[in-house]
């Protein structure tokens, strides 16, 4: 009858979390997927989506509130109407209890009747979420047909439906229910996603409070990387001119392979040629090796800096590497990255070449071995048995955690990255 909701733990040093908000009310009717609320963790802001249908009847952690990992944040109950003794109950569980954010003190534990179990029909044609916005909208939902046996807000906003509303508003689920609950009229803004969609980018709200957040927790993961992780960084000039004309070559015939997409490629086939190196050091003092090569990258957004992990890049062929890291790049500039998206990885890459940067040293990021340090392509000058010529070139540095990798296996993996960016043709 009732669902624990519990603090997710989002990333792999992830301890605590803090609730920035809530998108649903006490008493609102929750559809699964529907997102819940927004906590902060050390890697960045991100939304909490609720498993169940049903209605939030208890919300334990406010707003600014930070609790650790698994602990009880709201309770979901199955019907609107239930007995408040079972509510009782389900918070007296001992695991609950030991949970000290919640107040225990003023349930009394007499007179529960634990059979008292109260349901009621969801018979409403529409969510609670689908009429508001309705409303709001000047939506006719007599002529919508819902996927599932109520109308939701997707349904409002399919295009078929929106055809027969004389409506051309698109908008992601998200950015829907922070407009709603912040009074924000969507109906006359422009998206800039496909198709004109409206996405969170586009509101007006508050992007220095955003922007605050943000560098908070990329301040606490830096500072513990630095505190914790022992850096050793290698460093390399790589010649680029057999990749630069790879690329034009392919360009011509409409295949575009962009330079991290290639770094990519270069550092899969690395791991398969040193697997040891596909390794991981955790805090008990364990080292696992991966089979899976799962490779992270920068992605400068309008929400901030994030690190999506593109998986399991040991099954994929250069185009479709190539094409699956388009779209992650996507949905982290949509704000559409799911939690799985930002987890794992043994490995980021970091590119500065845009700014005009030729060499730097990142910092590794929490639970992973090691960061790839990008530059920008540049010409420089060749001499080889006294003859003087130019080529292009790019410099590369790989900073590595020395609790993981020793010097050795480090430069045999790093060496291999290099050398295989300079053989592609």
């Amino acid at each position: 009858m009732f669902t624990k909701i519990s603090m997710p733990s989002l990333s792999p040093t992830m301890e605590e979390g803090k609730i920035v908000s809530w998108i649903k009310k006490l008493n609102d009717e929750i559809e699964s997927g529907e997102v819940l609320f927004e906590v902060e963790t050390d890697k960045a802001t991100m939304e909490y989506e609720a498993p169940d249908d049903g209605y939030l009847v208890k919300i334990i952690c406010e707003v600014g509130q930070t609790v650790s990992v698994n602990s009880l944040v709201a309770v979901i109950s199955e019907s609107k109407s239930f007995d408040d003794e079972d509510l009782k109950v389900f918070l007296l569980d001992p695991k609950i209890i030991e949970d000290k954010h919640i107040e225990t003190n003023n349930i009394s534990q007499t007179n529960i009747d634990q059979n008292k179990i109260s349901q009621v029909s969801n018979s409403a044609k529409l969510t609670s979420l689908a009429r508001r916005v309705s409303e709001q909208n000047d939506i006719n939902v007599s002529s919508i047909s819902p996927a599932g046996r109520k109308i939701r807000v997707n349904d409002l906003f399919q295009k078929e439906n929106v055809s027969k509303n004389n409506s051309r508003t698109f908008i992601s689920p998200a950015a829907k229910i922070i407009s709603i609950n912040n009074n924000i009229n969507f109906k006359d803004i422009i998206g800039s996603g496909p198709d004109n969609r409206i996405i969170l980018r586009d509101l007006k709200m508050t992007p220095e409070t955003n922007e605050n957040k943000l560098r908070k927790a990329i301040a606490k993961a830096t500072l513990y990387s630095k505190q914790n992780i022992p850096h050793f960084y290698l460093n390399s000039k790589v010649r680029m001119d057999n990749l630069l004309e790879f690329r034009k070559k392919h360009k011509l015939s409409g295949n575009r392979y962009s330079l991290n997409g290639l770094l990519m490629f270069a550092i899969s086939e690395s791991f398969k040629a040193f697997p040891q190196a596909n390794c991981t050091y955790s805090k008990n003092d364990e080292f696992i090796v991966n089979n899976n090569i799962d490779i992270g990258l920068a992605v400068d957004s309008d929400a901030g800096l994030k690190m999506p992990v593109l998986k399991n890049i040991e099954t994929m062929d250069m185009n479709k590497l190539s094409s699956s890291l388009n779209n992650l790049i996507d949905s982290a500039r949509l704000n559409s990255l799911t939690p799985d998206d930002l987890k794992g990885g043994v490995i980021s890459i970091s590119n500065l070449g845009s700014f005009n940067i030729r060499s730097f040293d990142a910092i590794i990021f929490p639970g992973q071995t090691y960061i790839l340090s990008v530059g920008q392509i540049f010409e420089d000058v060749v001499v080889s048995k006294g003859d003087i010529s130019t080529g292009n070139f790019m410099n590369l540095t790989l900073a590595c955690d020395h609790r993981a990798v020793d010097g050795v296996l480090a430069a045999k993996f790093f060496s291999n990255i290099a050398n295989t960016m300079e053989k592609i043709k």
